[in-house]
């Protein structure tokens, strides 16, 4: 026990040292251009931020044009960020592009697309594509893949650990060895399938980490072709000529340790190419690494007890009853204890995975989760018939064994489906992945599984998106979907946009309706044919920046007014036009003041004339000012704003080169 203790100890160590962190699947953070940019001078290159890294062997970044003619040199490359990739732009006209990007995950291969557009000079921005910003189903031989590894690996470890802590003395080598093969061809094959299903693309990382599971599925098979000690006898000289019988524990025992350190290090690879090591959670990454071996002791343990010891031994007589009820004893209640570790690391992992407990049954993660349940507690049920029904009979020395054989067929079986139900589960995304978005809710409101995604946290323009699905299908074809916000912390009226269907249940519109920092009530409204409107409330927080950006929203004193200010765009250039656009307020009553005169005048790098703010409530909003800033020159800015003769306050801009 000391020898396997120290084993799990320095594969949990392994983990903790060689966990990377990432996303469960390469997300876009941010681009230059950024989206919806507006450029004054063409970019010679296009670089993208992922969550997480890139490979950019299995990537591609696309710029067209309107037409649809790609102006990029297809040279996609690390960016030099450890998250980032480049591609380079022939010289390009004035005009809106669209860059549609593809990227795999350097953790695990997995593979996400999406886009964003920008314009040179003052055209308008181009429609976005209609390129799913998701990853796709997975492959058949991706499937198969991970079912025939996760076979291996449970098959391997948990043979070799019954043999090696749990088994009878004296069980017949060759039935040990023929498991231990079957799971090292199992191991490899699926490592190469996987190998295969990825291609070209293959990221060095999740290659390596095959290779090293192959490698284990080949250490297997060469424990299980090891000259088969037990038969050889064999045995030591002592004094006066005889001689003394070693024992099969001592001779097996090195062959089986052998065995059982594959076994963990393919267990290993599985963690580090799997969900939990992508999240980039410690706790999430033991939670998994406990996972893996659990149902591998539990499951491969079934198989080996049935084929080494249950269709060997017999029962006919009292005292083998009673041997063989021992057995079952042991095993019984490690199953127990690798059950508890199992439903344990499961829960703890579920409550991380999923938003609704309708994920359960309206996604596909969900789907693939809710068959591993319900089959664990099939098993389960199974193992606690064995455990207080034939076991106790065995070991008061009456015949059970076949009743043992036939409900130790049924786990295996079961065990089967499992395994291929988690190929299924490790292959999806969860449904509570972070997504690029910087809001993303979703609920369930009568039938429909309604996700909102916001592009950012900021006041002023923003792309608003609400994926309607009934169960796993897209809903199509709405006849309307709106969306109206009303501000929780004043009376700032209603305004509505009404979204376009863009693609299978994906509904989109661009606008500015939230226009100040606070917190906003959006109502989603969903109007199908033939049935009430389904209706919900997301409450949206303005303000916050996302993840790693900087916000250029300002809160200022205008005497009695409370006023912010931000820029479109957030991020402005040198030589471009900026709109700087402010918010007023009235301090007593909250409600926006509209009809006062706004007027700025700046100090910075160089001479700027003065510009009268813009009031138009029809468009921008009530109590919304526009002051259009035909270009700046780089460098560091402040504009004074006054309202009329009453006060003044400062906003401060950087402009970039």
């Amino acid at each position: 026990m000391r020898r396997i203790t120290v084993a799990l100890l320095c594969a949990f160590a392994g983990i903790a040292l060689a966990g990377g962190v990432a996303d469960a699947h390469a997300n876009y953070v941010r681009s230059n251009p950024a989206s919806d940019a507006r450029l004054v001078k063409a970019p010679t290159e296009v670089r993208i931020e992922f969550s997480e890294q890139p490979d950019p062997k299995g990537s591609e970044i696309q710029v067209l044009d309107t037409a649809g003619k790609r102006h990029d040199k297809g040279d996609v490359a690390l960016s030099g960020d450890p998250n980032g990739l480049r591609v380079s732009l022939e010289p390009i006209a004035e005009g809106g592009y669209t860059v549609a990007w593809t990227a795999t995950s350097a953790v695990d291969g997995h593979t996400t697309k999406g886009s964003f557009a920008f314009v040179v000079g003052n055209g308008p921005l181009p429609a976005i594509k209609d390129v799913p910003d998701a990853a796709p189903p997975p492959s058949p031989l991706e499937v198969a893949g991970r079912a025939l590894s996760y076979a291996g690996i449970a098959l391997g470890l948990g043979t070799a650990f019954f043999v090696l802590f749990l088994a009878p003395p004296g069980i017949d080598p060759r039935r040990e060895s023929l498991l231990l093969g079957i799971a090292g061809i199992l191991v490899v094959a699926g490592s190469l399938a996987l190998v295969v299903d990825q291609g070209g693309k293959l990221p060095p990382r999740l290659g390596a980490m095959l290779a090293t599971r192959a490698l284990a599925g080949l250490v297997l098979a060469a424990a299980a072709s090891m000259p088969w000690l037990a038969l050889m006898r064999p045995v030591g000289a002592i004094a006066g000529g005889g001689t003394v019988t070693l024992g099969p524990f001592a001779t097996f025992r090195p062959r089986r340790m052998v065995a059982l350190a594959a076994g963990i290090s393919a267990a290993l690879t599985a963690t580090l190419v799997s969900h939990a090591t992508a999240i980039g959670s410690l706790k999430d990454i033991v939670l998994d690494f406990a996972h893996v071996l659990s149902v591998s002791v539990w499951s491969g343990g079934v198989v080996a007890l049935l084929w080494c010891v249950l269709l060997v031994d017999r029962d006919e007589r009292a005292n083998d009853a009673r041997a063989l009820g021992a057995t079952v004893l042991r095993f019984s209640l490690t199953a127990l204890v690798a059950i508890a570790i199992l439903i344990t690391a499961g829960t703890l992992q579920a409550f991380d995975r999923l938003v609704l407990v309708e994920d359960l049954y309206e996604t596909p993660y969900g789907i693939a989760l809710a068959v591993k349940i319900v089959l664990v507690a099939v098993a389960l049920v199974i193992g606690a018939f064995n455990l207080f029904r034939w076991g106790p009979r065995l070991r008061a020395g009456l015949r059970a064994r076949t009743a043992l054989v036939r409900d130790t067929v049924a786990e295996t079986a079961i065990f089967i489906v499992i395994l291929v139900a988690a190929s299924f589960l490790t292959a999806f995304a969860p449904p509570a992945q972070l997504s690029a978005a910087a809001f993303d809710q979703t609920q369930h409101v009568s039938g429909l599984r309604l996700e909102m995604l916001i592009a950012t946290g900021q006041p002023g323009r923003n792309r608003f998106v609400l994926r309607v699905h009934q169960g796993l299908a897209p809903v199509t074809g709405a006849e309307k979907v709106a969306f109206r916000f009303t501000m929780v912390e004043h009376d700032m009226g209603e305004q509505e946009l009404v979204a376009a269907e863009r693609a299978p249940g994906e509904y989109v519109a661009d606008g500015s309706p939230a226009s100040m920092f606070g917190t906003w009530r959006l109502q989603a409204i969903v109007r199908i044919a033939g049935r009430e409107d389904v209706s919900t409330i997301f409450p949206f927080p303005v303000g916050a920046a996302a993840a790693g950006t900087g916000s250029n929203s300002q809160v200022l004193t205008l005497g009695t007014c409370p006023a912010i200010g931000f820029t479109d765009p957030a991020t402005p250039q040198a030589g471009a036009p900026v709109n700087l656009f402010v918010v007023l307020i009235d301090g007593r009553t909250g409600n926006p003041v509209t009809g006062k005169s706004l007027h700025a005048t700046f100090s910075g790098p160089a001479q700027q004339a003065p510009i009268d703010g813009k009031e138009d409530p029809t468009t921008l909003g009530p109590g919304r000012y526009e002051f259009a800033i035909a270009a700046l020159d780089a460098g560091k800015w402040q504009i004074t704003i006054a309202v009329g003769n009453e006060a003044q306050g400062t906003y401060s801009l950087d402009v970039s080169r």
